[in-house]
């Protein structure tokens, strides 16, 4: 009997197999995306981020026209100078889409751990591990549909803020057309760093399979972190150079216009951020790999 029922089971999965329908990375995918639609924590916490993006826009967009404003109204160094500052202005203006990352990298990178932190805490792991045997499929397919749904929400919030600060710019001078020196590059980066950000924290949260650690891991790195590194700069110029690599510092330049001497270019801040998430998706793998489920 035992013999009759492994016989029929392999001739099951031969038929699958040459019917096309065994497993494929792109299936794999499918399923994660799946998983991710069918919650509704992903829609709120995608919708928060993209809301937080518009709102810092919308923030930075208004002290940018008061600055100008009051410039215009009190005056300033004439000449040069004066025309020096109008350019700082314009400068401030065109960052304004790419603000609200420091906002959404928080919430991006908490429905990343949530997103494999769930699974080990409700053991649904077992089913996915079960479902896709290739443990670097399974993990590599989640990171791919978090970084996808990131990069998407990216360029949303970003597009949304341009297109919500130009009434508020406009009156001042300020306004720009998404086709301006450095808006569209500051764009695009704003939502890469987004998707490495998801990739960081579903890599925590592979190594930590908890999604209350891995959200305070990866917190304490992009926010925690910043700021113990900051308190130390006093002690010594060592503590500066540190703080330029962490990832929310790096992520800073990476969208940045126009970088100031000392600090990295957008090239070198987002090689810094994808080194970040490739060490914390490298050790995810390793851990889902190596470690029994």
């Amino acid at each position: 009997m035992t013999t009759s029922v492994t016989a029929s089971n392999s001739a099951t999965a031969v038929r699958r197999r040459d019917s096309g329908t065994r497993l494929t990375f792109l299936r794999a995918v499918r399923a994660e995306w799946i998983k991710l639609a069918s919650l509704r924590s992903s829609y709120v916490i995608l919708a928060i981020a993209l809301l937080g993006m518009v709102g810092v826009g919308m923030l930075k967009a208004f002290s940018v026209a008061d600055m100008a404003a009051g410039f215009a109204v009190y005056g300033g160094p004439a000449g040069a100078e004066q025309e020096g500052i109008l350019k700082e202005f314009g400068i401030f203006a065109r960052e304004v889409p790419a603000t609200g990352i420091m906002v959404a990298q928080f919430l991006i990178a908490s429905l990343a751990v949530i997103q494999i932190g769930s699974e080990y805490s409700t053991r649904m792991i077992t089913t996915t591990l079960t479902a896709v045997p290739r443990r670097m499929t399974a993990v590599l397919s989640k990171t791919l549909v978090i970084a996808a749904a990131a990069f998407a929400t990216g360029i949303l919030g970003a597009l949304i803020s341009y297109a919500v600060a130009q009434p508020i710019l406009q009156p001042q001078g300020l306004g720009y057309a998404l086709t301006a020196d450095g808006v569209v590059p500051s764009i695009l980066n704003a939502a890469v760093f987004l998707a490495l950000i998801a990739v960081l924290g579903l890599g925590i949260g592979a190594v930590l399979r908890n999604s209350a650690g891995g959200i305070v891991a990866t917190l304490g790195i992009l926010m925690i972190l910043p700021i113990i590194v900051a308190i130390l700069s006093g002690l010594g110029d060592a503590f500066k150079d540190v703080g330029l690599f962490l990832p929310a510092s790096a992520g800073g330049d990476m969208v940045a216009i126009r970088t100031s001497p000392g600090r990295l270019t957008p090239v070198q801040g987002g090689l810094v951020v994808l080194a970040w998430a490739a060490a914390a998706v490298g050790g995810g793998l390793a851990s889902v790999k190596y470690r029994d489920a």
